[in-house]
């Protein structure tokens, strides 16, 4: 690898978090911000009715005294209503969890809620990704089936998967490696934590503020993924310079191509 494609690959992960635009309006939940609003859709959420108020000149709140299952449902109905008029791209019926403070695995949880709304909160997700390694050192990836709502087409990593409510990391890798890929509970088991990234942009349907847990799994010579859930278009296993050359050629979902830089860095730092 030359030192200018390292150089362009470790600016992938310099740049996977990102400051917002101004005018992104706070929301917060006693006290601590646990997402943020465009200033339309906060309009739009502060006259409809639902758990969400003013929170001073430049914020929005839950409302006091609301968690849990109370707030998940006075959010839901909300959330049909808003949804009615198009503003969620993507509605899954899958709930992710709602947490205070860094939203990560220690992090409280408020409620839990819709996944596809996440974005238009800025609420803040958490997800598993898989680089799935050969005993020659290439790596297994995925495109994206034409149907999916978010980056359809795009080059994936093996494995990738938002957490529902109530999952830990490992939960969400052993769904997710057998609908994506097909891959067995047992070898799915022995693949082992690498990092843990966050992915902070503005898109076209607001936040994404992810926690992205990244996960190593070798897989053997005879290894053939299948996909089982329809969301995979196709397979290719890929050595590391060809690896390098589509993700820097954009190739990939932002989010995967980080996971798997982190991959191709470890092999030359």
């Amino acid at each position: 690898m030359t030192p200018a494609t390292r150089r362009a690959l470790r600016r992938i992960l310099d740049t996977l978090h990102r400051p917002l635009p101004d005018g992104q309006l706070p929301l917060r939940a006693g006290g601590e911000a646990i997402g943020a609003l465009a200033p339309p859709f906060a309009a739009r959420v502060l006259a409809a009715a639902g758990p969400i108020e003013r929170d001073g000149a430049d914020g929005l709140r839950i409302a006091s005294g609301l968690h849990g299952e109370a707030l998940s449902k006075a959010w839901r109905a909300q959330l049909e209503a808003l949804r009615a008029e198009g503003w969620f791209r993507a509605w899954r019926d899958e709930d992710y969890d709602v947490r205070l403070g860094a939203a990560d695995g220690q992090a409280p949880r408020l409620c839990r809620l819709e996944r596809g709304a996440f974005r238009r909160y800025g609420l803040r997700s958490r997800a598993v990704h898989v680089n799935a390694l050969t005993p020659d050192g290439r790596m297994w990836i995925a495109r994206r089936a034409a149907s999916k709502a978010v980056d359809p087409g795009r080059l994936d990593n093996l494995v990738g998967g938002g957490m529902a409510s109530g999952e830990a990391p490992a939960d969400t890798l052993l769904r997710e490696c057998a609908e994506e890929a097909g891959i067995p509970a047992e070898l799915a088991a022995q693949a082992r934590p690498t990092a843990t990234l966050h992915a902070c942009r503005m898109e076209d349907d607001g936040i994404h503020d992810e926690w992205l847990h990244v996960w190593r799994l070798d897989v053997p010579e005879s290894f053939e993924p299948r996909n089982c859930d329809g969301e995979v278009a196709e397979f290719h296993c890929v050595s590391a310079d060809e690896l390098a050359g589509r993700i820097l050629a954009g190739e990939f979902t932002e989010d995967a191509a980080a996971v798997a830089v982190t991959w191709l860095l470890e092999r030359v730092e």
